[in-house]
């Protein structure tokens, strides 16, 4: 049988997944350390199994600050990609709904940039097959809401301008974000207090300190680059308001965490609305399918805007006989794959 590997290749985490379901993810600062890609890769999916015989990329690392232009970093990953498996076949997702061969694909990187989101899009919508949906997928950094019609993509916008006008994506995440992108002031002790515009917290702080995300000693990619810890977290959240963790006792950071998951749900909740007003020609309610690292996030999301504005709920985290949704973008590519480029692996007939 083929070996068909996804991978979705980002400017902070590259997640890795094969089309049977056997996933990896693992931090990867693109900005900071580019010429280690190729290695990085290839280190990553040397943990699935034997070599790959074909692989499926999608990415959104082109727009790391390494690059002066999309279009360059498009092209490096590609390269990138090709050098780091040279006996597979190499094929790149488009948001014209189609795989590119590499060098089709570094001709047309405006389809190439910020497409992984259309490919967990074109695999999920699916789960729907007649009427609308919405798709919910909050990952570490940003969030998308694509609207879905009749088992396929519904979307507005195809560039990440386009969708950021369109609302379709919205940049805030279950991890990367700041806590002072989120909200400018919290209540403390009655009093509001100004956040100060610093890198000094993010979100995943907060959802540390209310439990949605479990501790990790082994995580640094934190704003000061200590453990994602829970006594870490509060000494970087007490940072956001000139302090530290001695200043503040422990219901002073969790009220402070509490105020910041709810101005994101807010936040979120706001962005999904101008989507369901979209839909409400429609003849029936959508449908939503919730998938990422922040689907606790997504869930909580859907309980605000109220469960009975959807005719169904679908997680994709409970879909399958292991947990995609940490990886969906790059499971999704890899099943893609596997239904439309197998006749790409079998050799012309001589």
């Amino acid at each position: 049988m083929a070996r068909i590997v996804g991978l979705d290749i980002g400017g902070a985490n590259l997640k890795a997944a094969t089309h049977e379901g056997e996933l990896r993810c693992q931090p990867f600062p693109l900005w900071q350390r580019p010429d280690d890609l190729k290695e990085s890769l290839r280190e990553l999916v040397s943990t699935l199994g034997p070599p790959p015989d074909l692989v499926a990329i999608t990415m959104t690392g082109e727009l790391a600050d390494c690059f002066e232009t999309r279009h360059e970093g498009a092209t490096f990953i590609i390269d990138q990609v090709e050098d780091a498996f040279p006996d597979a076949l190499i094929r790149i997702w488009m948001t014209s709904s189609e795989f590119a061969e590499p060098d089709d694909a570094r001709e047309l990187t405006s389809l190439v940039a910020a497409a992984n989101w259309h490919a967990l899009a074109t695999w999920v919508a699916r789960t729907v097959p007649t009427g609308p949906a919405i798709l919910l997928d909050i990952g570490s950094t940003t969030t998308d809401i694509i609207p879905l019609l009749d088992g396929a993509p519904n979307h507005s916008g195809a560039t990440d301008l386009e969708r950021l006008i369109s609302g379709e994506l919205l940049y805030t995440g279950a991890e990367r974000t700041p806590i002072c992108a989120v909200l400018p002031a919290v209540t403390l002790r009655s009093a509001p207090v100004p956040l100060a515009a610093e890198l000094f917290a993010t979100t995943l702080d907060a959802h540390i300190l209310q439990g949605n995300v479990s501790e990790n000693p082994q995580d640094t990619t934190t704003a000061d680059g200590r453990p994602a810890t829970k006594e870490n977290s509060r000494n970087r959240l007490a940072h956001m308001v000139c302090c530290d963790h001695t200043d503040l006792d422990e219901q002073d950071l969790l009220a402070m965490a509490e105020q910041v998951v709810a101005a994101q749900t807010r936040q979120i909740v706001s962005a999904l609305e101008r989507i369901l007003k979209r839909c409400e020609h429609q003849a029936k309610k959508p449908a939503v399918i919730l998938s990422g690292s922040g689907d606790f996030l997504a869930r909580n999301v859907v309980e605000t805007t109220g469960v009975s504005r959807f005719s169904d709920v679908y997680e994709l985290a409970k879909m399958y006989r292991s947990d995609v949704s940490q990886s969906a973008c790059a499971f999704a590519v890899a099943r893609l794959a596997a239904e439309r480029c197998l006749y790409d692996l079998i050799p012309e007939a001589t």
